[in-house]
């Protein structure tokens, strides 16, 4: 599509399609997911980034703590792999030294127990607060792309017998709980991932139809 704009030709597709190109290469699921450059993100990027963890729908009752601190990084490394030899997984601990080169971590909790919100009953309260803090993980997830950073969400954080040795280094209350461990940084070497197709999961205006 070619645009004309006060004598100035734009032709909106080539960018469009430039654009893209670049956003996907920066995407992790094209990169290596676990893996990073030992490279800082500046003290000038870093708020843009953090400032972009907000939700359109804010019950405010999560809070994100973000480390920078190489130290702190470096000890939550160290007590994952701990935890991972303790409950017998230690090739997995090996494979989590490189996320000691990771200049970001960032961790989103929310509280246990929550109160009735108008008529929402506090279990289904809870759900909302986790479906706003993804709201808030993309948002600082696109904001972090603009700056060639991409960010690998950990699941094993969720397992207890991970989770509480690294909420405890990290000082979270025990009245909270990790929602979200993300980590931050510039994509190292590529890997070959494939993923499936769009339409192998889902489904088109009602369940069952596939588009």
């Amino acid at each position: 599509m070619t645009v004309h704009r006060g004598g100035i030709t734009e032709k909106r597709g080539a960018q469009s399609s430039g654009e893209t190109a670049l956003l996907r290469r920066l995407l992790f699921f094209e990169k290596g997911a676990m893996s990073f450059q030992d490279k800082k993100i500046s003290t000038e990027i870093l708020p843009e980034i953090i400032s972009a963890a907000t939700s359109c729908a804010w019950l405010g009752k999560w809070k994100l703590l973000y480390v920078t601190e190489q130290q702190t990084r470096a000890e939550v490394v160290t007590v994952w792999q701990d935890s991972l030899r303790k409950i017998g997984l230690n090739k997995d601990a090996d494979f989590i030294e490189r996320w000691r080169i990771a200049p970001l971590f960032v961790v989103f909790s929310q509280p246990k127990k929550l109160e009735q919100f108008h008529f929402v009953p506090p279990s289904m309260v809870r759900i909302f607060s986790i479906q706003e803090i993804g709201g808030a993980v993309r948002s600082l997830e696109l904001a972090a792309l603009t700056y060639g950073i991409g960010l690998h969400g950990i699941m094993g954080i969720l397992v207890p017998a991970i989770g509480e040795p690294i909420r405890e280094v990290l000082k979270i209350p025990a009245d909270y709980e990790i929602v979200y461990f993300g980590i931050l940084g510039y994509p190292g070497e590529e890997v070959a991932q494939k993923f499936p197709d769009l339409k192998e999961m889902s489904y088109s205006d009602t369940w069952g139809q596939v588009g």
